[in-house]
């Protein structure tokens, strides 16, 4: 059948000012109820993508932040298997669209959805770009998606999700307050960057350090706030960027400058690479933030690439 299938998290960007009722807004651009989807709980992804995988549609469009990429392509992985996946369009709309930043999209959802529109109806030709969608088992389930991190970028998440408000201004004053703790080499920074044993293999070798304070990779080069950690994220279609610290808090303060202009830091503490495959196992079970969402797994992680998509970005 193919067309269009469109499907939004009605939760997101709920902090986002002047967002209006994207809903109508993006069904309007439509013309067709059955291509948009709108979607309240995770449970009910599934039997979206289900449905569009039966109508064999060519573009999913997906409106939402970061968080919503990342169980809308975890969904698709599960349920496409190995077949092939449509074409995606982050049409963005939620509270931080890193992943959209990330491939140069920018837009309301209503614009970006109607230049996809005119551009399917008239066969003119997209803008297309690709990136690795990450596959981590963390020996409870499978989970899909572009930028997962454990340690103290997980506990940034936590607190934030403690506060119960992910908004950019809250994410920004909590960064400056972490910024004046690591200055001053504050009680509360030692605590979040507190070193834990971990053993570590990159592509089945074992990584010579024996403590971290946590790894992180992406595919994906931006994290928000105008952060860009992991530039060679993309490089290869077939790897993703991994970065790993185990030194002082107030030795981290240096490398954000680097982050924000999109470069790798060079210190003595700080591994940074591409690998096609990491494995990270500790002897507690391992909480880890993936695509802004925390979760809680066994106590070894192993990081693949899944597939490469075709995102369109115009």
């Amino acid at each position: 059948m193919g067309g269009i299938g469109v499907i939004l998290n009605r939760n997101a960007g709920k902090k986002v000012p002047f967002r209006g009722q994207v809903g109508q807004k993006l069904g309007f651009v439509m013309g067709d109820p059955d291509s948009l989807r709108e979607t309240s709980r995770i449970d009910q992804i599934d039997d979206v993508i289900r449905t569009f995988m039966d109508r064999r549609i060519d573009i999913l469009g997906i409106s939402g932040g970061d968080g919503s990429n990342h169980y809308v392509l975890d969904a698709c992985e599960r349920i496409y298997g190995t077949e092939p996946l449509p074409r995606i369009a982050f049409l963005c709309g939620g509270t931080h669209n890193a992943h959209a930043l990330s491939v140069g999209v920018k837009g309301t959802p209503e614009r970006l959805l109607q230049n996809i529109v005119r551009k399917y109806h008239t066969r003119a030709r997209f803008d297309l770009t690709h990136r690795a969608l990450l596959r981590v088992d963390d020996g409870a389930r499978v989970r899909h998606g572009f930028s997962m991190a454990t340690g103290f970028m997980f506990r940034f998440y936590q607190e934030l999700v403690q506060r119960q408000d992910d908004s950019t201004l809250k994410v920004a004053g909590l960064m400056a307050a972490w910024i004046g703790s690591l200055l001053t080499g504050g009680r509360r920074m030692r605590r979040m960057f507190a070193l834990q044993p971990a053993r570590i293999a990159l592509a089945g070798r074992a990584f010579p350090w024996r403590q971290t304070n946590g790894i992180s990779v992406s595919s994906m080069e931006k994290l928000g706030l105008g952060f860009t950690p992991y530039p060679r994220a993309s490089e290869t279609l077939s790897t993703f960027q991994v970065g790993i610290y185990k030194g002082k808090p107030s030795g981290f303060v240096p490398m954000l400058w680097s982050f924000q202009a999109g470069r790798v830091p060079r210190h003595p503490d700080f591994y940074a690479d591409i690998a096609e495959r990491i494995e990270f196992e500790t002897d507690r079970p391992i909480s880890y933030v993936f695509d802004g969402e925390l979760f809680e797994g066994g106590t070894r992680l192993e990081i693949t690439v899944a597939r490469r998509l075709e995102l369109i970005v115009g």
